[in-house]
């Protein structure tokens, strides 16, 4: 046995535990936060001919922010990559230094990749509440307005919504 396996008996069973810790916490990542709602519930749609159409009045907007939160997952992540590959570079006291840096680089490159994946999913999405002529009031949900206001009239023609 050389000198260089009785400094570092554990260095790979180390980098095993370590790989099987940071899966174990990528499953326990923080689930998305994100309101949902039907558009429009095809069986209680009010049965009609083909020309049937409803007008109404925009009776308020609401807007809906959808975020999707950082779970830390990609920091943890990121620190056992970046100190795996560190440990695979230079000897000694140089193979520890690289493998520090490799911790930090990797946690702060991770966190970054997650944040910015949480940023493109999260969205804005407005709920338009609707007060037909017959009475009844339904909403639905789009991503842009189009310039659509608040007591503005509007038509619905076999489920889409448009001015009147």
């Amino acid at each position: 046995m050389n000198s260089r396996q009785n400094r570092f008996p554990f260095a790979g069973r180390t980098a095993c535990a370590l790989l099987a810790a940071a899966g174990l916490l990528a499953g326990c990542a923080v689930p998305v936060t994100r309101t949902t709602r039907v558009v429009q519930d095809p069986w209680n749609a009010p049965v009609a001919s083909a020309t049937y159409v409803q007008y109404g009045t925009v009776s308020r907007i609401e807007e809906i922010s959808t975020h999707v939160g950082d779970s830390g997952g990609g920091s943890v992540l990121g620190a056992v990559i970046g100190g795996v590959l560190g440990n695979t570079v230079g000897h000694g006291m140089g193979r520890a230094a690289a493998t520090g840096l490799g911790i930090f680089g990797g946690a702060v490159i991770g966190d970054n990749i997650e944040r910015n994946n949480a940023q493109a999913a999260s969205s804005v999405v407005y709920r338009v509440f609707v007060r037909f002529d017959d009475g009844s009031q339904r909403s639905f949900d789009y991503r842009g307005l189009n310039g659509l206001r608040d007591g503005e009239r509007v038509r619905l023609d076999h489920g889409v919504l448009d001015r009147a």
